[in-house]
């Protein structure tokens, strides 16, 4: 399951993004990587293991980490301190939703699944919901070209935006045959007194 790409890059760049001052530096190995200098904020070097199995370190600085707690350090085990606030199901998590029963993509399955399989998913409740009386669910949904669960939604727009155009057409066809122009009087009623 793909789990990137599921935030709006609005909110990466301009709303979720790494704290002003912000720096980390990839260490040449892990064996010489330390935190010891004021440069780092780190206690430890941040482990990134690769796909491949190997292992690259980083230091990184937080600025006034003595006095702020960062995103990583309260779910240490879900986002890490290179990612910070840009988790991308971390930015999906804190949009808004526009409706109180609300759904949060969480990733994509990019292969076809064939009718009557097993799928078999490892859950891990990170996020409580129970402060606004919230519960999970996992759902499989398919999308279609227009999105999401309502395959009649992009029809409807199609139709409303085939409708404008043609309002649009019929008013700018009126607007060329019989002009009303700005500031002309006889359009124009006064108060009689």
């Amino acid at each position: 399951m793909r789990e990137d790409g599921i935030a709006w890059n609005s909110d990466l760049v301009y709303k979720f993004r790494q704290v002003d001052g912000y720096r980390e530096n990839r260490c040449d190995s892990c064996d010489n990587c330390t935190c010891d200098t004021p440069e780092w904020s780190c206690k430890e070097p941040y482990v990134e293991v690769e796909v491949d199995g190997s292992e690259t370190c980083y230091q990184y600085y937080y600025p006034n980490d003595d006095t702020t707690q960062y995103l990583y350090e309260t779910y240490p085990m879900v986002v890490s301190p290179r990612e910070g606030v840009t988790n991308e199901h971390f930015v999906v998590w804190m949009r808004v939703a526009a409706l109180s029963p609300f759904r949060k993509l969480y990733g994509w399955i990019e292969q076809p699944i064939a009718a009557g399989t097993n799928v078999t998913f490892d859950i891990k409740a990170n996020w409580e919901v129970q402060s606004f009386k919230g519960a999970k669910s996992l759902i499989l949904s398919t999308t279609s070209q227009f999105g999401g669960r309502n395959r009649y939604l992009g029809g409807f727009f199609l139709i409303i935006g085939a409708v404008c155009l043609g309002l649009a057409a019929l008013f700018g066809i009126k607007q060329k045959f019989r002009p009303r122009y700005i500031a002309d009087k006889r359009y124009l009623r006064y108060k009689e007194d």
